[in-house]
């Protein structure tokens, strides 16, 4: 179990400007316990620009980061030293087994702190393939060894960029499980980029949502859902949204899918919105009332829906 004096990410003030692209404004993030803290935003949000600054692969036009205490710009080793990082495509000699590849990293790795392969290969749920080389992993497989493959040198800090990307239902369930024992089991702090809604739902502990360089909301998935809503099946969606946001002035109106219609806190009764719509001859197949989902939220929040094309 890691133990930690430090917050083991501070962002502080955190921009950066490409020319006179703005790409971060000036963001605050800290993770200060154990976690799994999920990072949301549409493409060009800023996220892999973030996690670029926390490696120190760019730096900042103003602000800092700390890892742990220790400045990323100005002591790169030691800050650098507890972290791990995951994307989404891992790559590994295919001709050597699981945990030969997982000793060369670790005879690489700058971290002098000793890694106890066998123990990772069982937590990854790998024992047993210790004779079987990567080229006969199958694709989760794969995952899963870049995910152990992050906690050489026993980092406080894990980067995991779509790291359910590409599998088969069989192998995002593997993983989805793998991903909360690492930070409650082993005290370690997962940031999780993914653009999976259900996945962040239902393995992140608390979530951060970036749009346009701007971190627009966070906190646990229960709070940031806990609007009311009434959601609307119908056959034509698009009379129906330019008559809903005529009514409500554009404000909570959002489109989920090619027959859903969601309303975010719309201050009329069913009963209201039933005559609204029949009185413009607008077809209702079924309205609910519902908490707010977090992908509604989303959509909300960045004013992007991602249904569209």
């Amino acid at each position: 179990m890691i133990t930690r004096k430090a917050p083991v990410l501070n962002i502080e003030n955190l921009s950066k400007n490409y020319g006179r692209t703005r790409a971060l404004r000036n963001i605050n993030i800290v993770l200060d316990s154990p976690g799994v803290y999920g990072f949301l935003g549409p493409n060009g949000a800023g996220k892999t620009t973030t996690f670029k600054l926390i490696c120190a692969l760019l730096k900042p036009s103003r602000g800092r980061i700390l890892i742990g205490g220790k400045d990323v710009q100005k002591d790169k080793k030691r800050a650098l030293s507890r972290v791990g990082v995951q994307f989404d495509s891992p790559a590994f000699y295919p001709y050597l087994t699981g945990s030969e590849n997982l000793r060369l990293i670790t005879k690489w790795s700058r971290n002098t702190e000793s890694t106890d392969i066998e123990k990772l290969l069982t937590f990854a749920g790998l024992r047993g393939t210790e004779s079987k080389k990567v080229k006969e992993y199958s694709w989760g497989m794969k995952q899963r060894l870049g995910l152990v493959s992050a906690l050489i040198g026993n980092p406080e800090l894990l980067l995991l960029d779509e790291p359910t990307n590409g599998l088969d239902p069989a192998g995002i369930a593997n993983v989805r499980e793998f991903l909360p024992r690492l930070a409650h089991e082993e005290g370690r702090t997962l940031l999780l980029a993914s653009h999976r809604m259900e996945e962040v739902e239902q393995v992140c502990d608390k979530i951060i949502i970036i749009n346009k360089g701007i971190i627009v909301a966070s906190g646990k998935p229960s709070e940031l859902s806990c609007g009311k809503t009434i959601e609307l099946v119908l056959d034509d969606t698009d009379l129906a949204v330019k008559l809903l946001k005529k009514h409500f002035k554009g404000k909570g109106v959002i489109t989920l899918s090619d027959n859903k219609i969601q309303l975010i806190e719309p201050g009329l009764e069913t009963d209201d919105i039933k005559a609204l719509l029949r009185e413009n001859s607008i077809d209702l197949k079924k309205i609910n009332k519902k908490r707010e989902s977090l992908e509604s939220v989303f959509l909300r929040l960045t004013k992007e829906d991602i249904y569209e094309s």
